[in-house]
């Protein structure tokens, strides 16, 4: 389904899990076939997003969903997809299951038509409470203006764990693909004096790169 609009959303979802490799294809035919066109079809989902991991830790497969507010997770019609018949046969072929909603902080125009091959990077962090403005300045005033004119880069979001585990703040850029990391304009993003500061009180990072998937 293609979108021509951009449309906003206040809660992301994001699912990581593993997949039983001797069902991967079982699994993936029902997410595609049924899941996530239910999903779709659910009154405050605006856009649903895949990828496999590109790196060396963490779970393989993660799904990112854009909604308008947390509240569309308790519908009666969200609860469905995940209850068919057909999903209840693939349930015990999913593993390391870690489902966690992030309220938008930071928001950004909404990424149409996302193609194989293209990158979404998640960078899961903590900030010293004290220190939490001076970073939100730096972010939106430097760090947002500084990645948007890299070549490859689409969109950057930035967003608050509303979980009690894990990391509070999650930022996600979506990028072209993952050379888009290696170009000297992202690197000196990174490098900025206002930057120094900052990382002095960053805590428990972690960063996690996947190419997105049409149809995996």
């Amino acid at each position: 389904m293609k979108r021509t609009e951009v449309e906003y959303g206040d809660t992301i979802r994001i699912v990581r899990l593993e997949i039983d490799p001797e069902n991967e294809e079982n699994v993936n035919r029902w997410y595609n076939e049924e899941h996530e066109p239910l999903l779709r079809k659910v009154p405050g989902v605006i856009a649903t997003f895949k990828g496999k991991i590109l790196d060396e830790n963490g779970q393989k497969y993660c799904f990112l969903y854009v909604h308008e507010n947390l509240d569309v997770q308790k519908s009666d019609l969200y609860g469905e997809t995940s209850s068919t018949k057909w999903a209840k046969e693939v349930r015990p072929f999913l593993k390391n299951f870690d489902g966690r909603n992030y309220k938008v902080v930071v928001p950004s125009r909404l990424p149409l038509n996302l193609k194989k091959g293209n990158i979404i990077r998640r960078v899961e962090f903590d900030v010293a409470r004290e220190h939490e403005q001076e970073f939100n300045d730096w972010f939106t005033k430097e760090h947002i203006p500084a990645l948007s004119k890299v070549p490859g880069m689409m969109n950057i979001w930035l967003a608050v764990n509303l979980g009690d585990t894990a990391q509070k703040y999650l930022a996600v850029y979506f990028q072209e693909n993952i050379s888009v990391q290696q170009l000297q304009d992202f690197k000196e993003a990174f490098q900025t004096n206002w930057l120094k500061k900052p990382l002095s009180f960053l805590k428990d990072h972690i960063v996690t790169n996947y190419e997105v998937y049409v149809d995996f």
